[in-house]
């Protein structure tokens, strides 16, 4: 868990990361997200379920956190969508992929927690606010940095009216959490 968790301080429901950012997941992640290794999504998936197991959630949308058109169009892929779609199924929970937009923006890269929010602030969009009112949203990600893109979707499904939002990635960085 990561500290602002443990301290009460997290802004959503709960964030969950199947394992710790390293060697060993750093080798699955990266050739997953960016060179197109897709033979690791059910791996992924899989872990990801595994550490939300005990929480026994009862979750009405999965929604996978969205690219930007161009980034997409770039990858070819939106790695966050494939292992959403495992996730939903065990939830028996809708998966949604159209319902919230991004913004182009640069790559994060090495950028500081402060900046990672400050980037990321406004590039998403709910299109349809009325669809997610009174829904448990799950949000899927690949890897957690600083946790700037999940409390910014936060930001926007609590303006939709959601009740409860959750998130969960394969992995998490943990220095700069």
């Amino acid at each position: 868990m990561c500290p602002h968790c443990a301290a009460g301080e997290c802004e959503l429901d709960f964030i969950r990361s199947a394992c710790v950012y390293d060697d060993v997941s750093k080798n699955i992640m990266l050739p997953f997200k960016h060179a197109s290794t897709l033979k690791y999504q059910t791996l992924m998936s899989r872990a990801m379920i595994g550490c939300l197991r005990d929480l026994k959630l009862d979750v009405d949308v999965v929604v996978p956190v969205p690219l930007a058109n161009r980034r997409l169009f770039a990858r070819g892929y939106n790695q966050a969508a494939l292992l959403a779609r495992p996730i939903a199924k065990h939830f028996n929970a809708d998966l949604d992929f159209d319902s919230i937009t991004r913004k182009y923006k640069p790559d994060m890269g090495h950028k500081t927690t402060k900046q990672r929010r400050e980037n990321v602030r406004g590039v998403f969009k709910v299109v349809d606010k009325d669809k997610f009112a009174g829904k448990k949203v799950l949000l899927v990600d690949d890897v957690m940095t600083s946790g700037a893109t999940f409390y910014e979707l936060n930001r926007v499904l609590r303006k939709a009216r959601v009740s409860a939002v959750y998130a969960v990635s394969f992995c998490r960085v943990v220095h700069a959490i």
